[in-house]
């Protein structure tokens, strides 16, 4: 091997020693070379640039290789030294001993340990063992291969147990669904004589009415349908609540439920309301109560705005504000009978309506603030979109909201389901930038600066 040390920095007799016994798959000529530099250096082009005034045999002489590449043979270390601890390493390889990018990063990471802790000499000699170890290293050596030998002496267990656990897990899902649908359908059973009796008191010529009306016209039906197929999941067995088909079954059966939950409790309240029953009042809480707490939930939503948000956080805490001295307001107008039932609905309607296009404008702001680029704007934009059409198809909201039942296709947008949906966005886009970084080497090829057409394998990292 050969050590160059004009940046004077290494321990030559330990490299000869350290380097000298290792054990390369075959025979390699280890040139180390040390200089003194700065960050912005491009140390592919200085090694090169060094190799062509100091040492041209490390370039090739082959007539078919114009120069253009290391010599065959080759393994040259260039350490790069530009700060107290701080520094490049870099990695070249004649064409018959060039190793993959990820290869190379692995062979660099090696000794960023030691150069950090300015142990130069001993930061070399690991980057070199580690190249000692990878550099044409037999097909039977790969760790790839023993990995896949691994998986197929253990193929048998391991998917028997792959199997066993997603049985597993489908039968948790197959009895949490139906526990969920079982206790919602209990309700509806329970409130049935109540819900039959408030649908005929229902009045005309009511559109909340008349839509309500409606729902109930096939109520009875859903319900029977799905006392039925309750009846049929309970008796499934365990082989059965194993499988992919059961477990849809299920979740639809609870989803049911919960419609027909919802769908009871909003005909109960409607007629509470309309008719002034002595509940009437409750049955307006029950009204307001999705928007009030949604206007609750802004100033913890807005206090976390990003950083050039505060205009649309701003327009949204001052919305809030007015909003429930609207709902306020609604409901001493319906108490004095300002106004009818129809119209306090419409208001409120209008004022979830109102929330609903003031978190969209801060959701815009939002991701304008955190996404980087117009993919992460889509995924953000989508994960948000999910979640939005989750609470709208998600069935029973809870308390008799009549506007629930009768404007899903209005997409009231939740303060909850925007905060799961923003969070979920923020992830998928963490996540993502997270990947591009792991799956980036942080190596850095090509010989700019001088390098002319030379494209020797070979690249360099800080440390």
């Amino acid at each position: 091997m050969e050590v160059y040390d004009t940046a004077d920095v290494l321990n030559e007799q330990k490299l000869q020693d350290a380097i000298g016994a290792l054990d390369f798959h075959e025979p390699t000529k280890v040139v180390v070379y040390s200089r003194t530099g700065d960050y912005s250096d491009n140390i592919n082009t200085e090694t090169l640039l060094y190799a062509k005034k100091s040492h041209p045999e490390w370039i090739s002489s082959d007539p078919e290789d114009y120069g253009d590449y290391w010599a065959d043979g080759y393994f040259i270390i260039t350490l790069s030294r530009e700060g107290k601890y701080s520094g490049q390493i870099g990695t070249y390889f004649g064409e018959d001993r060039k190793v993959s990018e990820g290869q190379m990063e692995k062979i660099h990471k090696a000794g960023y340990d030691n150069f950090r802790s300015a142990r130069w000499t001993d930061g070399v000699i690991d980057v070199a063992a580690a190249g000692a170890k990878i550099i044409n290293r037999p097909w039977y050596l790969q760790p790839t291969l023993w990995i896949l030998g691994g998986v197929i002496a253990v193929i048998g267990g391991g998917t028997a147990l792959g199997v066993a656990g997603t049985r597993s897990s489908r039968r948790k899902k197959f009895a949490a669904a139906l526990e969920q649908g079982r206790k919602h359908l209990s309700n509806v059973t329970m409130d049935l004589e109540t819900t039959e009796l408030s649908a005929r008191t229902l009045p005309t010529g009511s559109r909340h009415a008349a839509d309500l009306e409606r729902r109930f016209a096939d109520f009875m039906k859903r319900y029977r349908e799905s006392f039925t197929e309750q009846q049929k999941l309970e008796v499934a067995t365990k082989k059965e609540r194993g499988t992919a088909d059961a477990v849809k079954n299920s979740e639809s059966f609870s989803l049911n439920a919960q419609n027909l939950d919802a769908t009871d409790d909003a005909i109960i309240a409607a007629a509470a309301l309309y008719t002034r029953s002595a509940t009437w009042e409750q049955a307006w809480q029950a009204q307001t109560a999705p928007l009030l707490e949604d206007l609750a939930a802004l100033p913890d939503l807005t206090s976390e705005a990003a950083e050039g948000t505060r205009g649309a956080a701003a327009a949204l805490e001052s919305f809030g504000v007015d909003a429930a001295a609207d709902v306020e307001r609604i409901g001493t107008d319906l108490k004095a009978e300002n106004i009818g039932v129809d119209a306090a609905l419409d208001q409120l309607s209008e004022l979830r309506k109102q929330l609903t296009e003031r978190l969209d404008a801060f959701a815009t702001a939002q991701i304008d603030a955190y996404a980087q680029s117009d993919e992460e704007k889509r995924d953000m934009r989508e994960a948000l979109r999910t979640e939005r059409t989750n609470y709208s198809s998600g069935g029973y909201q809870g308390g008799g909201s009549i506007l629930d039942v009768t404007s899903p296709g209005e997409l009231f947008w939740r303060v909850q389901s925007f905060n799961v949906g923003y969070h979920a966005g923020v992830s998928s886009v963490d996540s993502s930038r997270e990947a591009a970084s792991s799956s980036s080497s942080g190596v850095s090829s090509g010989y700019s600066g001088g390098g002319g057409s030379f494209s020797g394998a070979g690249g360099s990292s800080h440390f």
